[in-house]
């Protein structure tokens, strides 16, 4: 890691950054968002009859999404790095690496509390970029909080209710899948480029 250097401009750096690669930013958020919104709606039109086809894809956009965070983690400055971003695309791509190779009987109660943590790291993770939008006053820092308390509360829920959690599954996943799409969606809608 770099020492932190008084006379370097950092806020110049990453509103550079940012302009530079908006563009690319907001199809890739969107076209994620779009998967995302699709998977979740296929486990909840199906959430037992194509069960093992809904997991599958559902493992699929988790390891797309988890190897996404994962390499923002890394390209992302040093600065504003956010370790709760790479853990929670690390989970991601453990959660969907599960999803494909467990037998459903087997992945329904230990998913119940990955999915649990990955809600409350993938919260945290909001709630940090949120702070970090906030300082460089950059607009729309409600909505990464909002959903950053929506998914550290989902994760509670689920850690203090893992039986009920377990028979619902199917609809958990859906909701979490369906969640983070919509949350990818408004953030593409919403991104703008920093004047300085």
């Amino acid at each position: 890691m770099h020492v932190y250097d008084a006379r370097y401009d950092y806020q110049g750096a990453f509103v550079d950054r940012w302009n530079t690669r908006i563009k690319k930013t907001r199809v890739t958020l969107a076209v994620l968002g779009v998967l995302l919104v699709a998977a979740g709606g296929l486990v909840m039109a199906a959430p037992y009859g194509m069960y093992v086809f809904a997991q599958a894809a559902a493992g699929i956009a988790l390891i797309i999404q988890g190897a996404g965070h994962v390499f923002s983690y890394f390209d992302t400055p040093e600065f504003f790095r956010s370790t709760t971003r790479l853990v929670s695309g690390i989970l991601n791509v453990v959660l969907g690496i599960l999803f494909l190779a467990l037998p459903v009987f087997l992945t329904a109660g230990t998913l119940v509390f990955l999915l649990a943590f990955l809600f409350i790291l993938t919260g945290a993770e909001r709630l940090s970029f949120a702070h970090h939008m906030r300082y460089f006053e950059l607009p729309n820092a409600s909505v990464c909080t909002v959903t950053g308390v929506i998914n550290i509360v989902l994760g509670v829920v689920f850690l203090l209710m893992p039986v009920v959690t377990t028979v619902v599954l199917p609809y958990i996943v859906a909701a979490y899948l369906m969640v983070g799409g919509v949350s990818l969606l408004i953030e593409a809608i919403s991104i703008k480029r920093i004047d300085k």
